[in-house]
């Protein structure tokens, strides 16, 4: 699982390329750097889908169906985590990465 969640970030890091993508992509970076290190991802997976759904839509971003679906099975992989995968912390915080 830890392998799929790594080689999803990184192919949806590279697929984003529009403009407004600037804090995505650095979260996505973020994230792709502690599955490095970490051996808990499932709850970072589970802030990140969060995170790209919250911002998606406050920010009114439109993915393409290619990430939609790598977003959709980063979602699966993250809803494992059960409750503990948020911690209070805000959707749209980058800083929680």
């Amino acid at each position: 699982m830890k392998n799929e969640s790594k080689r999803l970030v990184h192919d949806l890091y590279n697929s984003l390329d529009q403009p407004n993508m600037e804090d995505m992509k650095e979260v996505l970076l973020k994230v792709y750097t502690k599955l490095e290190e970490s051996k808990e991802n499932v709850p970072l997976i589970n802030r990140l889908v969060n995170f790209i759904y919250f911002t998606g839509y406050h920010q009114k971003l439109s993915f393409s169906k290619e990430q939609e679906s790598m977003i959709r099975k980063l979602s699966k992989i993250g809803q494992t985590a059960g409750v503990n995968g948020v911690y209070r912390s805000s959707y749209g915080d980058k800083t929680q990465f």
